[in-house]
């Protein structure tokens, strides 16, 4: 189905939904999205100057499948009021034709007082994956104790992701904290269920950290990773001779995006993709621009790269 076909078929079923109770209304508008093998959807974090109906009119024009919604400390909803906010909000956005199968939380403490309410208003909601927050790795405590240590907090919050029918995946992220060189994630989380939680594989960070070696570390992690995050980047010399990943428009880096897809494929991974924008969209400082200029040049940014990810995996086999 193509795509203007597909948003008719959703504008309908929401005509058709409109009588309809929530859940059974939601059920509607994310029906076709969810029998998607790899929704594409777009991360929010440059997007929150639009509020909830003027994101999912956006995003449906520009042509993603859904929202991957930030809704944690300075997200698109803070993280105190998210469980009571975040139904309203995706009801708003998937008026629109999208869905919000995805969000980027600050979730990874069981004993958060928002972590289980939020966890069970998403879950109601047909959020069905989140992103968790980072852990930073205790120097005192050595590498191999702190991940033991992990083990017990993050079983129990695998615990409530199954309570309320969610996945829980954390990002493998450049850097020295918890899951850069993504064996790690590994050891931390092999002795649990994957269907509840896992990574949500970065092959940008991937890349970063493991250079061509990054098929083998996705190899060892891929019965946990449910969904996936997808940009590019380039190693830049900076003024005191260091070095530093840049990350940049899709297909212009190093990140071998036919070669991933082709491992994807023959691994089986599928699940909704995660489109990001960390790299500037506008052509001047965004705080001098109107609303309507700021739509005109993310439209033109975000339609490339999404065009260019969808020509990328369309090389490599993989079906939306």
């Amino acid at each position: 189905m193509g795509n203007i076909d597909r948003r008719n078929f959703i504008k309908t079923s929401a005509l058709g939904a409109a009588s309809l109770s929530l859940p059974n209304a939601v059920f509607s508008l994310s029906y076709e999205v969810q029998a998607l093998q790899n929704p594409i959807c777009v991360f929010t974090k440059h997007l929150q100057w639009l509020d909830f109906e003027d994101l999912g009119k956006y995003i449906s024009d520009v042509g993603f499948d859904g929202v991957d919604l930030t809704v944690r400390k300075g997200g698109h909803i803070e993280h105190d009021v998210a469980p009571r906010v975040l139904p309203e909000a995706i009801e708003k956005i998937q008026k629109s034709g999208v869905s919000v199968p995805m969000m980027v939380t600050s979730i990874n403490d069981p004993d958060d007082p928002v972590t289980e309410p939020l966890l069970k208003s998403a879950g109601a909601h047909g959020v069905k994956y989140y992103r968790m927050a980072y852990y930073r790795y205790d120097e005192k405590s050595g590498i191999e104790e702190h991940l033991i240590s992990l083990r017990e907090k993050v079983s129990r919050l695998a615990e409530l992701n199954k309570k309320y029918s969610i996945h829980g995946a954390y990002q493998n992220h450049a850097g020295e904290r918890v899951g850069g060189p993504v064996w790690d994630l590994w050891y931390l989380l092999k002795d649990m269920d994957p269907e509840w939680i896992g990574i949500q594989y970065d092959i940008r960070h991937a890349t970063v950290e493991g250079g061509n070696s990054w098929p083998t570390g996705l190899k060892l992690v891929k019965d946990f990773v449910k969904c996936t995050a997808i940009k590019d980047f380039k190693w830049i010399q900076q003024d005191n001779g260091s070095w530093k990943p840049q990350t940049i428009p899709l297909g212009e880096g190093m990140v071998d995006f036919v070669r991933y897809f082709e491992v994807c494929k023959a691994l089986n991974l599928t699940g909704p993709i995660t489109l990001h924008f960390e790299y500037p969209i506008y052509e001047q400082e965004e705080k001098t621009l109107t609303k309507k200029e700021k739509m005109k040049f993310a439209r033109t940014v975000m339609a490339k790269d999404l065009e260019k990810l969808r020509d990328q995996m369309q090389k490599a086999g993989i079906a939306r």
